[in-house]
């Protein structure tokens, strides 16, 4: 069984990379052959918009290091995706993984009923976790329906992919310090915990 955990965060080391290590920790010490994937050491770029992927879907035109990762992800049995929290959202290198994959997806509408269906190519019924990493404490004192947007588009992603199962993993109130959470041994075993069990049913 293999996991791949993927970080959008720009920083080395912080937070969201120290959670993600702890997860796949907890993964590969129960059986899981492990990989890590930082983002911001790959040649990655956003989605062009140009349908190219429509005529072989699942095949990204592009030719960077995101086109070979996503074709990499549908090997997986398990995938964790990591971002921290920037302007009240993902980071723009997270953004441009999810965006990258509407190569996967066709869009169309039933022919009989006017229904709105979509075609996946990506194989269904993995494991997902999402891992989110912010400043704010829980629940927000300050403007709280500014996280609602992102929370319901976060569901989006394992939805869309036809996971098995997922979760999303928070980290609150980090403020400025990228080190909390190595700093914080109750969050590490949580994550830990967390990754333990991705595989299980």
């Amino acid at each position: 069984m293999k996991v791949i955990g993927i970080n959008a965060s720009p920083r080395k080391k912080a937070n969201t990379q120290t959670l993600l290590e702890a997860l796949l920790e907890g993964a590969e010490e129960n059986g899981a052959e492990i990989r890590l994937v930082n983002l911001r050491e790959l040649d990655i770029n956003g989605c062009l918009g140009c349908e190219g992927c429509k005529k072989h879907l699942g095949k990204c035109v592009q030719k960077d290091d995101l086109t070979t990762l996503l074709q990499e992800m549908t090997t997986y049995d398990a995938i964790v995706l990591g971002t921290p929290v920037y302007w009240y959202h993902v980071t723009a290198q997270f953004k441009m993984l999810v965006d990258r994959l509407y190569c996967f997806l066709e869009f169309g509408e039933n022919p009989e009923t006017g229904e709105p269906t979509i075609n996946s190519a990506f194989p269904g019924g993995k494991s997902m976790l999402l891992l989110i990493s912010r400043g704010d404490i829980e629940p927000p004192t300050l403007f709280p329906q500014f996280y609602d947007h992102m929370n319901e588009w976060l569901n989006l992603i394992p939805m869309s992919l036809g996971a098995g199962k997922s979760e999303i993993f928070h980290q609150y109130g980090t403020g400025i310090d990228r080190k909390s959470a190595i700093n914080d041994p109750e969050l590490l075993k949580k994550a830990k915990a967390a990754g333990a069990v991705l595989l299980s049913p």
